[in-house]
């Protein structure tokens, strides 16, 4: 049976998902997974062991995807094969383009760069996310004509040989949703355990495989999703109701039997926004929201800063403030600035660009250099990094020569 929970808010979607699960514990019910993603597991868990009681850890559990693929390798005796990192996947890439140097046309030009390298990777997990093979890709580029059919042919090559190459060693961490699906239908672990999905809005091919798979043997399946109805064409919701619609079909072209529970709570205030999300002026008042208008990113900081103040004084602690920015890096040297004149404490969370890294940028610019055969430009930019061996002084030294002498390629190691 495949149960599907509708609902604006989320947090009542999750809030019902725990209630069941608690029902299921109070009635000494084994084999429970509830599976979330990874950014939420650790709430998840916590927030799963308050509702069910000291008792849920016997009958129930919080898994990724992941961590599910080393749950189901502890029954069927397969442990879960090892994975690349992002450096042994950049290597692995490049072993697998030289070896096929002398067939490659349209990448030829650039086929040792690092950075052609990085998006190959990037393109390959897109495929292995879609479930699209070296096979698909080649009977694409037969479909085709001109270079763009070279390229899908080529792709094809590249994605096949560096499957070789896996093959050989460690695998590539995108196919370990693969592995978990082939080992799932070897066994009988989705037939004895009942399934909860939460948070998700919508997955990957490969993770909709394995939810199919899941819906096709086990007992019971509830899935939850943050919408107002199946194939919902409000923006807000479209993603999400498109993906429930999708499974509540697979599971009536099998035979399998859905519920579709509707989820409600009047009470939260901000509720009747939205309907409104991304379709323009929201057109109503809501109690505790209040729209401000400023002409720039520096008055915006101020206002900010002065309502914080104003909930400081009122009682509020900073702790319990949040400030959300839509662009951090527009947003984070002036908020930063002018919370400390207001002597207003921020605890600043976000990412980060590896690339800004001083390390990082080093190593890449080592690598420029190396794989470009000694270039002028990449030489001087290593030798001009943060970690460079040698002083300001030298470096600037040794650019004046270059320049003026021309030093590029092999004359770099030439007395």
């Amino acid at each position: 049976m495949l149960t599907v929970l509708l609902g604006k808010d989320w947090t009542v979607n999750r809030n019902n998902i725990l209630d069941m699960i608690a029902q299921d514990v109070a009635a000494e019910k084994p084999n429970r997974i509830l599976i979330v993603p990874e950014l939420i597991s650790h709430d998840t868990e916590r927030r799963l062991c308050k509702a069910a009681g000291d008792t849920a850890s016997r009958f129930a559990e919080v898994l990724t995807f992941t961590r599910l693929a080393k749950r189901v390798s502890a029954v069927s005796g397969h442990g879960v094969p090892e994975c690349l990192d992002n450096g042994g996947r950049l290597v692995a890439m490049a072993s697998a383009i030289r070896q096929l140097h002398s067939v490659l046309k349209a990448y030829a030009a650039v086929e040792t760069r690092p950075s052609f390298l990085s998006g190959i990777l990037d393109a390959m997990d897109e495929f292995k996310r879609c479930c699209i093979t070296p096979a698909d890709l080649s009977a694409a580029s037969k479909q085709t004509e001109g270079s763009f059919s070279q390229k899908l042919e080529e792709l094809s090559l590249i994605l096949d040989a560096y499957e070789s190459v896996c093959s050989q060693g460690k695998c590539d961490p995108r196919d370990q949703m693969t592995w978990l699906l082939d080992q799932l239908e070897d066994t009988t672990f989705a037939n004895n355990h009942t399934f909860y999905i939460d948070g998700f809005p919508d997955f990957t091919r490969q993770h909709t495989e394995i939810i199919k798979h899941m819906i096709n043997c086990s007992d019971r399946v509830v899935m939850s999703f943050t919408c107002d109805a199946l194939d919902s064409d409000n923006p807000a919701f479209e993603k999400a109701g498109s993906t429930a619609g999708e499974f509540v079909r697979y599971a009536r072209s099998i035979g399998i039997s859905v519920e579709i529970v509707n989820c409600y709570d009047s009470g939260r205030p901000f509720l009747p926004l939205l309907d409104q999300l991304y379709r323009g002026n929201i057109g109503r008042k809501v109690p505790g929201l209040t729209v401000c208008c400023a002409d720039s990113v520096n008055q915006e900081c101020h206002a900010a800063a002065e309502r914080i103040i104003e909930l400081v004084s009122s009682g509020c602690r900073y702790r319990d403030i949040g400030v959300v920015c839509t662009d951090m890096g527009t947003y984070s040297n002036v908020l930063q600035m002018i919370l400390a004149r207001y002597h207003i404490p921020i605890y600043l969370s976000g990412t980060e660009d590896i690339l800004s890294k001083t390390v990082i940028t080093t190593v890449l610019s080592a690598v420029d250099a190396a794989l470009g055969g000694l270039e002028q430009g990449d030489m001087l930019r290593y030798l001009r990094s943060s970690l460079s061996p040698l002083e300001i002084s030298q470096c600037d030294l040794i650019e004046n020569y270059a320049v003026i002498w021309g030093i590029s390629g092999r004359r770099w190691t030439e007395p």
